[in-house]
């Protein structure tokens, strides 16, 4: 079901990055947009030219005296990677009587410090909208988790100024619509990324309570994991800005290189313990533990400023491939080897491994800053973490499996120690364990009979046979000793000839001696021994709970009196126990 799950939202989410139902404006040449009906969108990008500078000191009078030497972006689209200066974009729009209302200009990318907009018209400014992550989200020109940029268009042509500055990743999907075609977007877009937060909230809830109710430190590292993993996406969509911390810009630029590192800490140490890497490799198990160990030291030197932001994030970008790296051998070793855990994880890295390589090249430049590979890395951790959470249902399976292994290996140990060897019935200690329940429930009406059976002629057998015919006896008495009373009754092995019988729910007296007589003419059936036929008795005596007794040591006692006294009579009889006054 989790799969399904998983699988289902990843394609959610993909789908959800093609922004469908618009009508693509009209290009007029050279790069003029024209929006010509309500439900028109422009993708900017395709019109806009752009001046960049390495420093920031222009304004916009110099910007628009440098207008004849811009050029269209030499970069992959809407993306300038690590560029460190400030972008200027520049397009051209003219808005049709027909067109003319409210816009929005969205810049599509949570993660950019400056964001600011100047519209002018006949060469004139006439609005400056600010944005970006140096503001709050009360501060902003609307409450939106991307930078959004409310715009009053009349009839006419104006020419938009984009100024982008950010200490990260320049990203920059830049799109004009229309407020209803693009609340028509955001809301599936919130829907979608509340489930995806959702999914990885339950995965981290879970992992938790399987640490707690498990003691298993590898449900702990997974919390980790996609606790990491799972802010960074709600931090990097723009979700938690919005909805949680609005006001604390600090979190905005702290939180995703924080969580990647989190994330890739949990994965080291998930990893060697899912695929127990210690047991195979030693060495390869102290790497996964240095690799963890270096994330923790660059998170503590994120948090107290002795890196910057670029910093942390090139260094999760490099210590994240290394947990597949280091452990794709063995991995792949234990797959071979049968085991379907390892598996899961070879799919889920798989997948993983795609996601972080389409986002490396996206941080970095190297590809279009589309919504689709906005979106693959989000989906492959997603489909990791449900594969990790598979792992984890293989590892509480063979938990569990062990755990009723072991609870059978102590019952036949347990049995083994209050079963006699010879004949299968309980031992002496295997008596006192479970006489002492049932003596227990003993009452007028219910009695329990206890019945000590000493077999009468069995020591010339045994020397005249041998031991081996002896034990062949033995085992006989035992079987119809069991034979004569009920499962709820228990026979015991006490001694080399010794046996007793412990019956329970007796009505009466008469119903004890009925039940002993019964025990005593089964004994003096002959026994078949080595093709011949051999004669034992035995002499029985007998006590009863409760009036004779509640503690097997006392009844055991009185009945070894009265075996004593019809032995004395000349044996093969059964005698009642009399209770001293």
């Amino acid at each position: 079901m989790v799969r399904w799950l998983g699988g289902l939202l990843a394609v959610c989410l993909l789908v959800s990055g093609v922004q469908a139902g618009g009508v693509e404006a009209r290009v007029r040449a050279p790069g003029i947009a024209v929006l010509d009906t309500r439900a028109t969108e422009v993708d900017v990008w395709p019109l806009l030219s752009v001046l960049t500078e390495d420093v920031a000191r222009w304004t916009l009078s110099d910007v628009l005296a440098r207008l004849p030497q811009r050029r269209p972006p030499a970069v992959p689209t809407s993306n300038f990677g690590e560029f460190g200066g400030v972008a200027w974009l520049v397009w051209d729009v003219e808005v049709e009587p027909d067109a003319a209302g409210d816009w929005l200009l969205d810049v599509g990318y949570a993660s950019l410090d400056h964001a600011d907009l100047h519209v002018l018209r006949e060469g004139q400014p006439t609005v400056v909208v600010r944005n970006g992550d140096h503001l709050r989200l009360s501060e902003r020109p609307l409450p939106t988790r991307t930078h959004v940029m409310p715009l009053a268009l009349s009839a006419g042509r104006y020419t938009m100024v984009l100024r982008v500055e950010t200490s990260g990743s320049m990203l920059v999907p830049v799109q004009m619509t229309s407020p209803q075609r693009r609340q028509f977007h955001e809301e599936r877009t919130q829907m979608l990324q509340g489930l995806a937060s959702g999914v990885m909230l339950s995965l981290l809830i879970y992992s938790l309570a399987q640490w707690y109710s498990l003691r298993d430190r590898m449900f702990a590292y997974y919390a980790v994991g996609v606790g990491g993993v799972g802010m960074f996406q709600f931090a990097f969509q723009g979700m938690g800005l919005q909805h949680v911390w609005g006001e604390a810009l600090w979190l905005s630029e702290l939180l995703p290189p924080v969580c990647i590192l989190l994330g890739v800490l949990g994965a080291f140490l998930f990893i060697d313990r899912a695929l127990d890497i210690r047991g195979l490799s030693p060495w390869l198990s102290r790497a996964m533990r240095i690799g963890a160990l270096l994330c923790a030291v660059t998170l503590v030197l994120l948090l107290t400023g002795v890196i910057t932001y670029r910093d942390g994030q090139r260094v999760a970008k490099v210590l994240g491939q290394f947990p597949t790296v280091l452990a794709l051998p063995i991995a792949w070793r234990r797959w071979r080897q049968g085991d379907r855990a390892a598996g899961y994880i070879l799919v889920g890295w798989g997948i993983y491994t795609a996601g972080v390589v389409v986002l490396a090249l996206l941080v970095s430049g190297r590809i279009p800053a589309t919504p689709v590979t906005l979106h693959v890395f989000q989906i492959a951790s997603l489909v990791e973490m449900v594969m990790w959470q598979v792992v984890m249902g293989i590892r509480v399976d063979s938990l569990r499996r062990a755990a009723e292994r072991d609870h059978l290996d102590s019952e036949r140990l347990r049995q083994l120690a209050d079963t006699d060897a010879l004949t299968g019935v309980l031992n002496r200690r295997g008596l006192q364990t479970a006489a002492a329940p049932v003596l227990l429930r003993a009452r007028p009406g219910a009695l329990v009979g206890l019945y000590l059976l000493d077999l009468d002629g069995f020591k010339p057998v045994n020397d005249r046979l041998g031991h081996h015919a002896g034990d062949s006896v033995l085992i006989e008495i035992a079987a119809r000793l069991r034979a004569q009373v009920r499962l709820a009754d228990l026979v015991a092995r006490i001694g080399g000839d010794e046996f007793v019988v412990v019956v329970v729910d007796l009505r009466d007296e008469d119903a004890a001696r009925r039940i002993g007589d019964k025990l005593l003419q089964a004994m003096c059936a002959p026994i078949p021994v080595q093709g011949s036929h051999c004669s034992v008795g035995a002499t029985i005596g007998y006590a009863l709970s409760p009036m004779d007794g509640v503690d097997l040591g006392v009844l055991l006692e009185l009945a070894d009196r009265a075996m004593y006294a019809g032995k004395q009579a000349g044996k093969l009889q059964i005698r009642r126990a009399v209770a001293p006054a």
